[in-house]
């Protein structure tokens, strides 16, 4: 603490019964380099029912306005990662993904009995097409089939460009899957 005084970043105050020291900047409490210490200025203002497991910022703020120390914000940045009750209750700062549903395949499929559809559109102009149908076999050979349509294409063309193109090799899909 000495050399902290002797470089101005802290001063001593004395009461009748004690020694303080005080940071200079904003006189607030210097705790020594002693561990123990610390932990307990954590416990009572981050583990006690009065302190409320706050989080990491809001702790760091409430100790930094009323103690200084050097290495405050890293130690107890530290303390809370060690927190069991922060780790378990934390709230959730990042977005959680949506698990993938995984489309079973049928032990002996035929070909194209089961097909997903879906429409690859905003393309260039090309012989009057600008969308293209992909129909893709998802059971068997996994082929697919590409066939131009227009972009305000609807189901029943849709269906239409199946029955002409599809139906006379395939026949109909037992599960036609699509968004």
């Amino acid at each position: 603490m000495e050399q902290q005084e002797s470089q101005g970043i802290v001063y001593q105050t004395t009461t009748s019964s004690d020694e303080w020291w005080k940071d200079q900047q904003k006189d607030r409490l210097t705790i020594p380099p002693d561990n123990i210490l610390k932990r307990l200025i954590l416990r009572t203002w981050h583990s006690s029912p009065a302190g409320g497991h706050l989080g990491r910022d809001e702790t760091t703020r409430q100790i930094t306005e009323c103690y200084h120390w050097i290495g405050a914000k890293d130690w107890i940045a530290d303390y809370i990662k060690g927190c069991t009750t922060c780790q378990q209750y934390k709230n959730l700062i990042h977005k959680l993904k949506t698990p993938l549903y995984c489309i079973p395949v049928p032990t002996s499929p035929a070909p194209f009995k089961q097909i997903v559809l879906d429409l690859i559109t905003g393309l260039p102009k090309s012989n009057d097409y600008d969308t293209i149908l992909t129909i893709v076999d998802h059971g068997c050979s996994r082929a697919a089939i590409f066939l131009p349509c227009k972009t305000i294409i609807m189901g029943p063309q849709i269906a239409s460009l199946y029955l002409y193109h599809m139906y006379c090799w395939y026949g109909l899909p037992h599960k036609v899957i699509s968004d």
